[in-house]
């Protein structure tokens, strides 16, 4: 059945003397033909080769899969390669497709799985089946954008046809440079706060605004900039945090131009320092009573064992209601996605997505959020 790809399979098989069926459940055949794949289909060159490319390839994306999942932000090529363009890894499909529908073609289930490995658990790809199951947006609901927008002298868009593309209740700036701080002020019926490179952007009134101390993390080389306010929500105290943490640029530069021996130490600084940040963050956080919705550039993707572990018990937006792969810092061939919306379990996350390109190396993010 394998060497004649496969036709074979579904049809009846029957006893040539008696003419009973013959496994018509198809059960035997099906076990007999998973174990079967374990080696290659004849001692051809060609079916051996493709063989070997396919167990290869599956064993490859496997191991990217744990070493992502397991060592991000803990051994410097795992680092790497959160931060690097994981879709290299269906490269090799290009080669191994054509030749698996030539020699050998049940060959075409694992490497199917490998595929879907690097597409779910390395890339990240959402589906989006969630927001099937989602509510309607209704009146109560909030819609919060997250946007570093790289001081913003670069940007397409005004201040005020930014609020009116977003049709947003509440937004987070991160480099946010005077011009645009002065130009969001400006904006009638919205209640502005500016400082330490980062603006928010609101309709409903600012209460108190709070500051973490980052003295000690500015001492170690890092940013943590991170700021709380509490707004008015038609007579509801809520929450929103505002940060800004260290990215790990520095070391992969070193790295990318050959300076291995500055640029590994380099990336494990700023690994271990955007760890504390990301905990120190969620320290800060817990200080506040009530909903509460922390948003920004982290500058740390999703499976990074850090970020899992600073946040495992808070909503990430994207994650739960967002389609696509979600990649928010444009770096070239190079899509990050390291900026979030991270709401408590107060809140009920109706769909997330990502803005359109406004003139930054970030791409705006998202968020309907409700209230029970």
């Amino acid at each position: 059945m394998r060497l004649a790809g496969g036709a074979r399979f579904w049809r009846a098989a029957r006893c040539p003397v008696c003419r009973s069926a013959v496994d018509p459940t198809r059960l035997l055949r099906t076990l007999r033909w998973w174990a079967n794949l374990r080696q290659p289909a004849s001692g051809g060159r060609a079916r051996v080769g493709v063989w070997l490319g396919v167990v290869a390839y599956v064993a490859l994306v496997v191991a990217a899969s744990i070493l992502l999942w397991t060592l991000g932000d803990r051994w410097w090529p795992s680092t790497v390669l959160l931060f690097g363009p994981r879709w290299v890894l269906l490269l090799p499909l290009a080669i191994l497709l054509p030749s698996v529908l030539v020699w050998d073609r049940p060959l075409l289930l694992p490497l199917a799985m490998g595929a879907l490995v690097v597409l779910g658990p390395v890339m990240g790809l959402r589906t989006g089946w969630r927001t099937l199951l989602s509510p309607a947006e209704s009146e109560g609901d909030i819609r919060f954008v997250s946007f570093n927008a790289r001081g913003g002298e670069t940007l397409s868009l005004s201040p005020v046809n930014l609020m009116a593309e977003w049709e947003a209740d509440v937004v987070a700036f991160q480099e946010c440079g005077r011009n645009l701080a002065e130009g969001l002020e400006r904006i009638p019926d919205w209640h502005v706060d500016a400082r330490s490179g980062l603006c928010l952007a609101s309709r409903f009134p600012l209460a108190d605004v709070i500051e973490m101390d980052r003295e000690a993390l500015e001492f170690a080389g890092g940013s943590g900039i991170v700021v709380t306010y509490r707004l008015d929500v038609e007579g509801r105290l809520v929450h929103v945090t505002n940060l800004h943490l260290e990215t790990p640029r520095a070391g992969f530069e070193l790295i990318r131009s050959g300076r291995l021996a500055a640029g590994i130490p380099k990336t494990r600084e700023k690994s271990l320092l955007r760890a504390v940040e990301l905990r120190r963050a969620r320290l800060w956080a817990d200080r506040f009573e009530g909903p509460h919705v922390v948003l920004g550039d982290f500058n740390t993707p999703p499976e990074s064992r850090s970020y899992r572990r600073a946040w495992k018990d808070w909503q990430n937006a994207f994650s739960l209601r967002g389609r696509g792969l979600g990649g928010t810092r444009l770096n070239g061939w190079i899509r990050a996605r390291i900026d979030h919306i991270v709401p408590d379990r107060n809140w009920t996350v109706v769909r997330s997505w990502l803005g359109q390109d406004v003139g930054s190396d970030h791409l705006p993010i998202l968020a309907v959020l409700r209230l029970p």
